[in-house]
């Protein structure tokens, strides 16, 4: 997925930095960079994809108000600040690349390793969506109101852990090389 942020960045790439890029050592500093560019990129669109699922929140909120929901305001509540979080801590996520001169130092295998955790959040991102959608049709059917909200308030709680595994992982980068520390992804992006 971020693939298609990386060309692009390359694309986008001036004549100096074309020049640089053919220095002998700067060849993968470049790289890296145009990697970090491109899966802040791909955070980005994460974050404001949940921003557009925040709101849909909202509205479903206000509709249980109006219908006389109140009891599970507090549980809606609850879920939108999860989701909140889960916003924030994507967009001020690092970028899990150091400089020349950093003291912690990220390998080209060990970006790709972390590129997984961003793949696995774009991909989770439609499971927060489907989970709004359940509360939207409950809400309209009088159905499980407090099941939707309990199954939305879990996958939430699971991409803030996979948040939280991928932060732990840019600290201590050697658990990027450990195949078993790395979410599951669609091969196919």
């Amino acid at each position: 997925m971020s693939d298609q942020f990386v060309n692009a960045a390359q694309d986008n790439m001036s004549a100096i930095e074309r020049l640089l890029k053919g220095l002998p050592g700067i060849k993968g500093y470049v790289d890296k960079e145009l990697r970090r560019d491109a899966d802040k990129r791909l955070r980005t669109m994460i974050a404001a994809n949940l921003e557009e699922q925040k709101h849909a929140l909202f509205e479903l909120q206000t509709k249980l108000m109006k219908s006389g929901g109140l009891s599970l305001l507090d549980e809606m509540d609850s879920a939108v600040q999860k989701l909140q979080i889960l916003i924030d801590r994507i967009k001020t996520a690092s970028y899990g690349y150091a400089g020349l001169f950093d003291a912690v130092k990220i390998q080209a295998e060990q970006l790709n390793a972390l590129h997984r955790f961003d793949v696995a959040l774009a991909e989770r991102t439609a499971e927060v969506e489907s989970g709004i959608q359940a509360i939207g049709a409950a809400v309209e059917k009088q159905g499980d109101i407090a099941q939707a909200i309990e199954d939305l308030a879990k996958r939430l709680n699971d991409l803030n852990s996979l948040v939280g595994r991928r932060a732990e992982a840019i600290v201590s980068p050697d658990l990027l090389m450990d195949v078993a520390n790395l979410p599951d992804v669609d091969s196919t992006l």
